[in-house]
């Protein structure tokens, strides 16, 4: 024992000793900032999807609106989509085709910030169509809906180089894909034939005498035959390439030679810029204010990008429409639905209870831009048929 210390005071000592080790250790012990950052193991969110039997599978994974703005890597089975954009104010879609030798697959959605909810859906492809379309593929079964009655197609069939249906269809000289397009529509049977394959080729082919236009057609159902709700679909064959605008649409019968009418709308059902073949939109146009004199103009846009090209493949583009709802589908599966909240503040709903009449055509230019000189022509988009449920 040491002469004039105090025993308590030696204890104390000790213990602050101790403690101080104690906290040194604790320090050393404390993880940096970013080790604590979460894994890729806590961001990840997984799901089995089970399926009634084995086959080929077009499938949408739907990504919820985030609490922050991110990116996501989407896995399906072996595929993935990386850096998919979600945020508070939007979610996204990503669509698969898998192949899968049990009756399931894993899918797993990764985030950067956090971990990202989803939902799956899937619907049954089949190759057993016509033998003019080797390889292609359909869905068996029309999505749970009840429209299930076939009230009007047209199947495309007949020879070579002869004319649509004109039962069906009028060549029409309107056209989509905004302002600037570089295109003319015409009744020309080099521009919108059938195929002799049971497909429509809807051709898209330069001027010479006027470099740098073209010419291309717009069919239309107008005065012959319009819809009111149903599920509307259409299998089609995209081309691809910079300025090439291929469409699947639908315009409201109060169109009047003066412009718009009571209730004017327009609903995209499939619109792609041949550039981007992996993605197409779905859009709405209508009144965005009840005033006079208002234009038609974008409401509403939603898409799905897919993992492997849609250009240069048949695939079955649709809506199903019913009161106050409509909901696009690629492949039979859904991946968008617009009600009226979901149009911006001032824009008026005009889908429900008026005819609609289908448009299909093809542009090129407009928002788009001119094609690139990779852009092959004669530029094709192929119809093998347009279906009409309710």
């Amino acid at each position: 024992m040491t002469a004039g210390v105090d025993p308590k005071q030696r204890r104390g000592s000790r213990r602050a000793v101790a403690l101080l080790a104690a906290a040194a250790a604790m320090c050393m012990a404390v993880p940096s900032l970013a080790a604590t950052a979460p894994t890729a193991a806590q961001l990840t969110t997984r799901v089995v999807k089970k399926l009634p039997s084995r086959g080929s599978y077009a499938v949408v994974v739907s990504l919820d609106k985030t609490k922050v703005q991110e990116t996501a890597d989407v896995y399906v089975g072996s595929q993935v989509q990386e850096n998919v954009a979600v945020a508070p104010w939007s979610g996204a879609e990503a669509a698969f085709y898998v192949h899968p030798k049990a009756k399931k697959f894993k899918v797993r959605v990764v985030g950067t910030a956090a971990p990202v909810k989803f939902t799956v859906a899937v619907a049954r492809q089949t190759s057993a169509l016509a033998a003019s379309q080797p390889g292609a593929t359909s869905y068996t079964a029309a999505p749970r809906n009840p429209d299930h009655t076939l009230v009007w197609s047209d199947e495309f069939t007949g020879p070579a180089g002869s004319a649509p249906n004109p039962a069906n269809w009028t060549p029409d000289s309107g056209g989509g894909c905004g302002d600037n397009t570089l295109s003319t529509n015409t009744a020309s049977l080099a521009n919108a034939s059938l195929d002799g394959n049971g497909n429509l080729a809807i051709t898209a082919l330069p001027v010479a005498a006027v470099p740098g236009t073209y010419s291309s057609a717009q069919l239309d159902t107008t005065g012959l035959h319009s819809f009111t709700y149903g599920r509307i679909e259409a299998r089609m064959e995209l081309p691809v390439g910079q300025g090439l605008c291929p469409a699947f649409w639908m315009y409201e019968d109060n169109l009047t030679s003066t412009g718009c009418g009571v209730a004017c709308g327009e609903i995209d059902i499939m619109e792609q810029g041949g550039q981007n073949p992996y993605q197409i939109s779905a859009t709405l146009h209508g009144p965005i204010a009840a005033t006079p004199g208002n234009t038609n103009s974008q409401q509403w846009q939603s898409g799905v990008v897919s993992a492997t090209s849609l250009g240069g493949a048949f695939h079955t583009y649709g809506v199903i429409w019913s009161p106050g709802r409509i909901t696009w589908t690629l492949d039979g599966v859904p991946y968008a639905t617009a009600t009226p909240a979901s149009l911006p503040k001032g824009a008026t709903w005009v889908f429900d209870g008026h005819p609609f009449h289908i448009i299909l055509d093809l542009v090129v230019g407009g928002y788009l831009g001119p094609p690139a000189s990779t852009t092959v022509f004669p530029a094709t988009m192929r119809v093998a048929w347009v279906r009409v449920y309710q």
